[in-house]
């Protein structure tokens, strides 16, 4: 398989670092192409469009400095990374994306919950593998 392009899925968690760290060191030894995407959920409820807005903006300010540092990691590494902020259910988002970019690989961490919890509650990796039609590491 050849992997040229690469989305990895990023929020600023520990697990989310190791993906990004995975990632990176992959794409220095194939020399593809890296895009690390933060996805802003939308809210439960609001009463408005303009909460709407607010809670979108307020999560891109949230995300930018953290998608900064992890461009600054890929920098050091010697990868040149992408970054994009995306609105939506997570999972669907990164699944999307991945699919209109023609990526070959999905990259992303798991905050490792295990059990029934993990059952009952799911989770975006796990939801990315089901879905996804490009092959998925989920790295702990």
């Amino acid at each position: 398989m050849d992997v040229k392009k690469m989305v990895v899925a990023y929020d600023g968690s520990a697990g989310s670092h190791k993906a990004l760290a995975w990632a990176v060191s992959l794409a220095a030894k194939l020399g593809g192409d890296v895009v690390v995407v933060s996805v802003v959920k939308p809210p439960e409820f609001s009463s408005s469009i303009d909460e709407v807005d607010e809670w979108y903006e307020g999560g891109e300010k949230q995300y930018r400095p953290l998608l900064e540092q992890a461009a600054a990691y890929g920098e050091a590494e010697g990868v040149s990374l992408k970054t994009e902020i995306l609105r939506g259910h997570p999972a669907e988002s990164i699944i999307r994306y991945a699919a209109d970019r023609k990526a070959d690989l999905i990259v992303t961490g798991t905050r490792g919950m295990g059990g029934f919890k993990s059952l009952v509650i799911g989770s975006v990796a796990q939801k990315v593998v089901t879905y996804a039609k490009v092959p998925v590491v989920v790295v702990k």
